[in-house]
């Protein structure tokens, strides 16, 4: 089992639901133990297997078999462990070649047991979804950042990073770009991600805010000497003599039309 499969699927949810959460740290890192070392033997060990492996805490294994953590079966001395168990039979079609091992005290395992081996469609490697979930993440960042330099080390700089840093940068790419529209001045993207830029404090969102703020007020200054070209050029036809007190008076009417 531990060629084929070198690993068992192990939840939160259940351990803190198991009886097992309720003993002590010593004895729920003993348990975890003895789950890797059943694994290992394909499932299959004996009471007095685990004695010898476990010598020092032959106290704490009476303790789990007398709380039904492990269940001992006296007349064959085998030992089991009921999700590891399940886990067993969901990935292979050994069953058989577990009953028959255990029922002579795991002594003996079948000469088969691992050639029967064969892990089932329906126990999807978690490790496996999780690259493809990075390379979807990759294919998206790569196409919002827009700059086509460096592929390949920024690909494998991407899928090395944390889930919570690829969550930040895919929160904060669209506004980098949005405020760095020339290339030449945007960042290439390795570099970008090495100096963890996506965490730089300067808030460029804020720039555009102020870029329109003067160009209102531009607006509003051109407005006012439009309007005071006229008001002047109407005294003066009309042969009044202009003033620059007049000149304020209308620029300021003008700013407020």
């Amino acid at each position: 089992m531990a060629k084929e499969l070198p690993y068992f699927r192990f939840t939160a949810q259940e351990w803190q639901n198991g009886d097992i959460s309720l003993e002590s740290y010593e004895m729920q890192g003993l348990f975890i133990s003895v789950c890797a070392y059943y694994w290992v033997q394909d499932c299959s060990v004996t009471k007095t297997t685990l004695q010898k492996k476990f010598k020092n805490d032959e106290k704490l294994i009476e303790k789990l078999i007398l709380f039904d953590i492990l269940s001992h079966e006296k007349k064959s001395d085998s030992v089991s462990i009921k999700f590891l168990n399940d886990q067993f039979d969901m990935l292979s079609n050994n069953r058989k070649a577990r009953q028959v091992a255990g029922s002579k005290g795991g002594k003996q395992k079948s000469s088969n047991a691992t050639s029967l081996l064969k892990q089932k469609s329906s126990y999807k490697d978690k490790d496996k979804d999780k690259d493809k979930d990075k390379e979807i993440e990759f294919d998206l960042f790569w196409n919002k950042y827009d700059k086509k330099i460096g592929r390949e080390k920024t690909h494998k700089k991407f899928t090395a990073l944390k889930d919570s840093e690829i969550k930040a940068i895919l929160a904060v790419v669209d506004n980098y770009v949005k405020n760095t529209p020339d290339l030449q001045y945007r960042k290439n993207p390795v570099t970008w991600l090495n100096g963890k830029h996506w965490e730089d404090e300067v808030r460029v969102s804020q720039f555009p805010q102020i870029e329109t703020l003067d160009v209102k007020r531009n607006e509003n200054h051109l407005k006012a000497q439009n309007y005071l070209v006229l008001k002047k050029k109407e005294y003066l036809d009309n042969g009044v003599e202009w003033t620059n007190e007049l000149g304020s008076q209308f620029y300021k009417e003008g700013l407020i039309l």
